[in-house]
């Protein structure tokens, strides 16, 4: 078997998705999660002969020397749009990212993949953004071989049971809600990459030697606003719901009430800023770079037709 590689943030909707693809393309995988990670994400990762180690990348552990031992290649995947409450995107992305760089280097890692974000910048006005940015500097100052990766939007699903937070979000305000609502009405243009391509792209540098040192910017096939994006989605869904415009002082208002008062807000006010600016590829590196051509949106979307077929039969 190709490796051992070791990822972090193993049960989430990227980790699912890349397990999966790295287990079929034969390589030894040990997958880092969490304490509170739930059994069946767990149970879904042993189900592809993945090896799980319940440990965190800040405290020192026998899981995680064991997990990193020998290991030739780390992925990094943790980071969120969304903390809960109590905890910090500069804990997420730049704290955990220096202990990683920390474990990789004592450890003789030949290279780091690392999945940020698209807008991500030393300029960037959102702490989602700019910490990332920062992450993605300690990385590139480590001294070891890297490879960022910088997606668009992601969305589809292939295998496991999840979705990212913004399109998960959004599937259940249509299901479930009269109206949906979005920041300045969904204008602000995306550039939404299926989880699929992304995976064949972190399958690409993970198995090539000669990508290292690196930054890609991923993107889809479709440049749409949100709305678009929201409208297609709900006519995948057989669902019709009207969208309805927030203005940015009242969704800067809702957003201050919802993290005062809920442990994962549905809004928060780095969201508001994020929806004020274009996600969108300058060059996407994963045709032109990579060789990937990227599948068409409606081919995408219609993954989460099937699975809605599932959840009734």
């Amino acid at each position: 078997m190709k490796g051992p590689i070791v990822v972090d943030g193993a049960t989430g909707y990227v980790g699912s998705h890349l397990i999966a693809a790295l287990a079929e393309n034969g390589f030894a995988v040990r997958c880092l999660v969490h304490k509170g990670a739930s059994n069946r994400d767990i149970e879904f990762l042993k189900s592809l002969n993945a090896k799980v180690y319940v440990a965190d990348l800040e405290n020192a552990s026998p899981a995680l020397s064991e997990a990193f031992s020998g290991a030739q290649i780390a992925v990094h995947l943790i980071g969120s749009i969304a903390p809960p409450k109590g905890e910090t995107m500069q804990n997420l992305h730049v704290n955990q990212t220096d202990q990683l760089v920390k474990l990789c280097q004592e450890n003789g890692i030949k290279k780091v993949v690392m999945v940020t974000a698209l807008g991500s910048s030393s300029e960037a006005a959102s702490n989602y953004h700019s910490t990332k940015w920062q992450a993605e500097e300690l990385v590139r100052s480590s001294g070891l071989n890297y490879v960022i990766m910088r997606p668009s939007l992601i969305f589809g699903r292939q295998v496991g049971s999840r979705d990212s937070k913004l399109v998960a979000r959004l599937i259940q305000a249509i299901e479930s809600k009269p109206m949906v609502p979005l920041i300045n009405g969904g204008v602000n243009l995306i550039q939404p990459i299926f989880i699929g391509d992304l995976v064949k792209a972190l399958v690409a540098v993970i198995e090539r030697e000669d990508l290292v040192n690196q930054t890609y910017e991923l993107g889809g096939a479709n440049v749409i606003s949100m709305k678009q994006f929201v409208d297609m989605l709900m006519d995948t869904l057989k669902t019709k719901k009207p969208v309805v415009g927030l203005p940015e002082p009242l969704a800067v208002l809702l957003a201050t009430c919802m993290e005062a008062t809920s442990r994962v807000p549905l809004i928060s006010r780095d969201q508001v800023r994020i929806a004020k600016n274009n996600n969108v590829c300058q060059t996407n590196d994963l045709s032109v770079k990579l060789g990937i051509e990227p599948r068409h949106i409606k081919a995408g979307l219609s993954t989460y037709q099937i699975n809605a077929q599932e959840k009734t039969t």
